[in-house]
């Protein structure tokens, strides 16, 4: 009996101690899944703000895939002999290719900068490229250079110009062989090609390829270029040259006015121009270009001879070795040239008319057109940051440049050379490169003229940059 009254007051605490277990046990199973629930949530976030990262950096690419479609970044390379922004346009497959430079100057001569002053401040170029790609082998390219800041007078002191310097039409059957026509560089010497301001060292272009090269020149022209092996060739048919007239006459770069630039090129006469060069290992290239062709009248009133327009008057024949290395941060450039200039004396005749007489008479001896020119510069340049640091944004180029020529070398009999015929260029300097596009140059430049034309010192500042 007793053990049944035993038996009867356990039995609660039994049923409620299960009942206690069991519930214990599922608010245990209720935690675990709300724990998995709580992790699967956290997991599924986590994804979700992945998700929104990969969304957003897929947004990014698509919105830069889409500029460099619409603007191609520029390459540090070239193409047939273009600068770097010149040569944009080629690497773009099809679509609009935007590119340009500028160059700003500060330059102090101790004897004349400009009209008496001695010291200027000059925005030399400002340069916009506007390229189209029909297709990935018809391309058109163009140039259009602001020189000087302006085209009118009243804004300072003048001077400037707006104009295309280069306008061309180009179709590559394959690498060994393209054409091209329109307005085009003449591939002389090494600046008049690639004359992008942070491409060379010193603050101005050489005065040999300004004065004997003719650099910035210009003209139209037909022909062929390519690729074949280590060669590279260009050879174009061009407008010829033309005299003046008018003035403009510089005797310190007496055939530079001859050029006719494709403003309604007078083209009765023609000229020849190429180029080769044969690229070697190391960054090497050796090669050499030649112009020739006729001169021709101006004609009219303005012509001394009294001729047609178009009439030819001379010659000129001119050829320049060059050799340019680039390695291991050196930049080291040769180049030479001799020009020939076939009646010298008509051609100074039709020009200067009866301001042209024999010195011996008390003419003015500075009106008398060369009948040879010749000369050559070396640069020699290294990126010093290169002894401290590797540094694939940032050169520092000290440099040095000699130029020795002489712009009348022989002049028509029974005529004395003017005055500095023979200049001589000792050109030291720093370029300074931040950024690959962009150079801060400074320089100085002594000018040695033969007498009695008196020697000049220049001290130059340049900003440029191309894109």
């Amino acid at each position: 009996m007793r053990a049944l009254l035993l038996a009867t007051a356990l039995l609660p605490g039994a049923i409620f101690a299960q009942s206690t277990e069991a519930r214990i046990r599922e608010l245990e199973e209720r935690i675990r899944t709300l724990q998995q629930e709580v992790q699967r949530l956290k997991e599924e976030q986590k994804k979700a703000e992945e998700t929104k990262k990969e969304t957003e950096v897929l947004k990014e690419e698509v919105r830069k895939l889409r500029l460099e479609i619409a603007m191609p970044q520029l390459e540090i390379k070239s193409y047939s002999g273009l600068g770097p922004a010149a040569s944009k346009v080629h690497f773009n497959p099809r679509g609009v290719s935007i590119g340009g430079y500028g160059e700003i100057l500060f330059r102090h001569n101790d004897v004349d900068a400009r009209g008496g002053a001695k010291t200027i401040a000059n925005m030399q170029r400002l340069i916009l490229y506007f390229g189209y790609a029909f297709s990935e082998k018809l391309k058109f390219n163009s140039e259009l250079e602001l020189e000087h800041a302006s085209t009118s007078a009243e804004h300072g002191t003048g001077g400037g110009y707006f104009k295309a310097e280069l306008a061309y039409l180009d179709y590559q059957f394959r690498p060994e062989f393209g054409i091209r026509g329109g307005l085009l560089l003449m591939p002389v010497g090494i600046i008049n090609e690639v004359h992008e301001p942070p491409t060379f060292p010193s603050a101005e272009r050489p005065f040999f390829e300004r004065r004997i090269a003719l650099s910035t020149w210009e003209d139209m022209g037909l022909g062929v270029y390519g690729t074949v092996g280590p060669v590279d060739y260009r050879f174009y048919a061009t407008n010829g040259l033309m005299l003046r007239g008018g003035g403009g006459y510089n005797v310190l770069e007496p055939l530079k006015t001859a050029r006719q630039r494709g403003a309604r090129a007078v083209a009765d006469r023609l000229g020849f121009t190429g180029r080769v060069d044969l690229n070697l290992p190391f960054n090497l290239t050796l090669g050499g270009s030649f112009w020739t062709g006729d001169v021709q009248s101006k004609g009219g009133s303005e012509s001394g001879l009294g001729l047609r327009r178009g009439s030819k008057v001379g010659a000129v024949s001119m050829i320049l070795p060059h050799l340019w290395y680039q390695h291991a941060g050196w930049d080291v450039r040769f180049v030479g040239a001799y020009v020939k200039v076939d009646d010298a004396l008509r051609m100074s005749r039709d020009l200067f008319g009866n301001n042209l007489q024999n010195p011996n008479t008390g003419a003015n001896v500075n009106n008398i057109l060369p009948k040879e020119q010749k000369g050559y510069y070396l640069q020699v340049a290294y990126d010093v940051f290169r002894l401290f640091q590797r540094s694939e944004s940032q050169e520092l180029y000290l440099f040095g440049i000699y130029e020795d020529f002489d712009t009348h070398s022989k002049v028509p009999q029974g005529f004395r050379k003017p005055p500095g015929n023979k200049l001589k260029v000792y050109n030291f300097g720093l370029s300074y490169k931040p950024h690959p596009l962009v150079a801060v140059k400074a320089d100085y430049a002594k000018l040695d003229y033969s007498r009695p034309k008196r020697d000049e010192n220049e001290y130059r500042l340049t900003l440029g940059f191309m894109f």
